[in-house]
């Protein structure tokens, strides 16, 4: 049994962890937004070449995403100071990385790897991609 003063830190502990919690749902609203219109993109993409055979369509729709990405660190610029520096790390790595890459496969016209982007060799459409798991990541 653990004596008032070892339970002190515990509770300390916790209430911290609801804090950080806290400071994430403007993080997370903004980065679940952003997913969320990915994959409408993904999807409305999909069927105008599909369904309707227009690459123009398809093509914009995959250029869509890419800016989505492209935007993601302006739109979480200033939401990140009072994050924990290791969740903060991850998140400015991993949203560099998207808006890096959308960057180059837009610049480069490259219509393959605007269609691949957040995605990896094997997954399947159901698959979270990788803005999702990050998401997945914050909420645990």
């Amino acid at each position: 049994m653990k004596t008032p003063d070892q339970m002190v830190p515990y509770l300390k502990e916790k209430k911290m962890d609801i804090e950080k919690k806290e400071l994430h749902q403007p993080v997370l609203h903004i980065l679940k937004e952003t997913a969320e219109k990915f994959r409408s993109l993904d999807q409305e993409a999909d069927v105008a070449l599909q369904s309707k055979r227009d690459t123009a369509t398809y093509k914009q729709k995959l250029e869509e995403r890419a800016k989505l990405l492209i935007n993601l660190p302006n739109l979480l610029s200033g939401k990140l100071e009072d994050l924990d520096s290791e969740v903060k790390q991850r998140i400015v790595r991993d949203i560099e990385w998207f808006a890096t890459s959308a960057n180059e496969a837009l610049e480069n016209n490259n219509g393959f790897a605007l269609g691949v982007l957040l995605t990896h060799q094997g997954s399947k459409n159901t698959d979270k991609n990788d803005l999702e798991e990050l998401i997945a990541l914050l909420e645990k």
